[in-house]
């Protein structure tokens, strides 16, 4: 089973630098860590001092596992001195990186664990999703896939939620490569690929590096078990010249074991040999005693493809202790199966079964238990009838032949059986959830059409109700001064003038449901009358139009016309903006509007749906029911912008 320990040294690597909150151009780690370590002897004050050994602990994680925790112990303790929850927090969240880059998946959850509890109590939402992802990765390293899959998501809707992009982006990632461990190649590259599009673009700092780093690993496993070798070598490749670059050797140290190991499966053995001496030589550098120990399974593996089953065999038996000290199962499985095959190979036949039980009943604890056992079986059997092919018949050739056909026909069929019920039930869920997003949505249409009926109400009632009120009671007392001309007239004047301004009033509200410029000539001139009558000395609006069509659907225009209204209602209320931006264009099947201003703005995500008007969720409900886009952008005191977007 190989598989697990390839696995998970890409699942190691798929944390790295996720949670570092520092941007370093022109840089490298070491010359990181050289930097701090200077300011070090400066004697900084004590909170600064802590922020080092904070920081110290971060980027030692990528360069010496020693080096890592023993800053990280200094920095616990200063920090515990300074009563600093978010920095401690984020220092148990540092030790959990470290340990999980360590194998040390126990200390990695419970120092994961310290920050989370840290973090709930502080209401840190952000922190908290961040761990949620880091330990979603400890769960995939451990076969908890299922739990791992619920915490990535979890961290991703967040992420998303809050338009953070980059964090959003390292969780897709790690779902990606837990695509790769469940063997669905396919979404675990579009997963990776959508990932490494977003860093790719961004500016190249030492955390995006070490992103490139670990995704174009990713990838290269993703294409290697879709068995596109070539593709898989190109991006190995390319992760090792990033991570050389960066000064990441953990990275450069899976990159090249990985090429090892793609070389051996490729007969490339001198290019294989060449790659696991590299990659050996880098871990020690990086003083993972685990990680060391583990390369010399890829050169084991080397040398039984060689032939050299004596030297593999004492360089598996040398490391296997070190394997059942640190109960390293991934390890110990490879371990055992190696050791199987080489004791079959040599007829020795006592310790090929030993090691045999042994690889079964620890693979009792791993993953796809019942799949696994009919696997080894199926390879110990398969051996043994090899060598046995030599003394056996023609008849007894086609029979072992026809057994291991049957076979494969059997397993193919239990395969293609799992995935069309795993396919079926991707389906239902994905149209539940459909369903229950309309439902969301025409609620959401519902509420917004009788918030504006009670607004129309209202006005109906207390603006022009009152107005008609007040005529009628100068009506019921006109007839008192049918003999006094004077008074006469001023009632009637009276009347006539109230009436003139319930009439203008009903004019108003007329206008505000349906513009009479929209129904007598397009959204156009609706748009520039909505503008002329709204732009003021202190408030400049700029109107830009191209390519609108007299053929519009007239829901299509009217929901536009009324988020653009809606958009500039809110700018006069709430953003003090001298100056607001629209642009109306038609074009390639779409229609669409961008509306900015230079106000105050403000945080989406703490904006109520329950607000005055239509509101940003009933905004975007309307065009979601239009089959549209809607996407906001706002910073306090940066100005808003709203982008929307409808098929026509």
């Amino acid at each position: 089973m190989r598989q697990f320990k390839n696995l998970l040294f890409n699942v190691i690597i798929s944390l790295l630098f996720f949670l570092s909150s520092q941007y370093l151009n022109g840089q490298n780690l070491q010359e990181v860590i050289s930097t701090l370590k200077s300011e070090l002897t400066k004697n900084p004050e004590e909170k600064r001092k802590a922020a080092i050994y904070s920081d110290l602990t971060w980027y030692y994680a990528s360069v010496s596992v020693d080096s890592a925790l023993q800053y990280g112990k200094k920095a616990v303790a200063a920090t515990q001195k300074l009563n600093d929850s978010t920095m401690l927090a984020q220092i148990y969240s540092d030790l959990g990186a470290v340990h999980f880059r360590n194998n040390d998946f126990k200390n990695s959850e419970k120092n994961y664990l310290k920050s989370y509890e840290l973090r709930k109590q502080l209401r840190n939402y952000a922190g908290l999703a961040k761990l949620n992802n880091n330990l979603a990765s400890v769960y995939q390293s451990t076969f908890q896939y299922k739990k791992a899959m619920t915490m990535y998501l979890e961290a991703l809707k967040f992420f998303e939620n809050q338009n953070d992009l980059k964090n959003a982006n390292a969780t897709k990632a790690n779902i990606g490569l837990l695509f790769v461990d469940l063997k669905n190649n396919g979404q675990a590259i579009k997963y990776i690929k959508e990932a490494l599009q977003f860093f790719e673009n961004e500016e190249r700092t030492v955390e995006v590096e070490n992103k490139l780093c670990e995704n174009y690993l990713n990838l290269g496993k993703a294409y290697q078990m879709e068995k596109d070798y070539s593709s898989a070598e190109k991006f190995y490749n390319k992760s090792a010249e990033i991570c050389s670059k960066v000064g990441n050797k953990q990275g450069f140290a899976f990159s090249k074991r990985n090429l090892g190991n793609l070389n051996t499966m490729t007969k490339k053995n001198s290019a294989a040999k060449e790659n696991l001496k590299v990659s050996q030589i880098a871990r020690k550098e990086f003083n993972s005693k685990l990680d060391s120990e583990s390369n010399d399974i890829d050169i084991a593996q080397n040398l039984i493809a060689q032939g050299n089953e004596t030297e593999a065999k004492s360089i598996l038996l040398r490391i296997l202790p070190i394997f059942i000290k640190e109960k390293s199962k991934e390890n110990l499985l490879s371990t055992y199966k190696l050791l199987t095959n080489i004791y079959h190979q040599t007829r020795q036949t006592d310790s090929a079964d030993y090691y045999f039980e042994k690889y079964i009943a620890l693979n009792d604890d791993l993953v796809n238990t019942d799949v696994n056992r009919e696997t080894a079986e199926m390879e110990k059997k398969y051996q043994s009838l090899k060598k046995d092919n030599e003394i056996l018949s023609q008849k007894s050739k086609i029979f072992r032949t026809n057994v291991i056909l049957f076979s494969l026909l059997g397993i193919l069929l239990f395969g293609f059986i799992y995935y069309k019920n795993y396919q079926h039930k991707q389906k239902i869920k994905l149209q539940q959830e459909i369903l229950h997003q309309q439902d969301l949505a025409t609620k959401a249409v519902m509420t917004a059409e009788d918030t504006e009926r009670k607004r129309m109400a209202t006005h109906l009632h207390d603006g022009i109700g009152q107005l008609l009120t007040a005529a009628n009671m100068n009506i019921s007392v006109i007839t008192d001064y049918k003999d006094d001309p004077v008074n006469f007239g001023k009632v009637l004047e009276k009347i006539r003038a109230i009436m003139s301004e319930a009439i203008l009033d009903v004019r108003t509200l007329s206008h505000q449901i349906m513009p009479n410029m929209l129904i007598k000539n397009s959204l156009g001139d609706a748009l520039r009358d909505l503008i002329s009558k709204t732009t003021s000395p202190t408030l400049q609006i700029d109107l830009k139009m191209s390519g609108l069509k007299d053929s519009l659907d007239q829901n299509i225009q009217i929901v536009m016309y009324r988020i653009i209204q809606e958009c500039i209602n809110n700018t006069i209320k709430h953003a003090d903006a001298s100056k607001v931006e629209i642009a109306v264009f038609q074009e390639n099947g779409f229609i669409e509007a961008i509306f900015k201003d230079n106000g105050k703005g403000f945080n989406p995500a703490k904006i109520s749906s329950k607000s005055d008007g239509l509101g940003l969720d009933n905004i975007k409900s309307r065009i979601e029911m239009l089959k549209g886009e809607l996407q906001i952008t706002s910073n306090e005191g940066r100005g808003t912008t709203i982008a929307m977007k409808i098929p026509v």
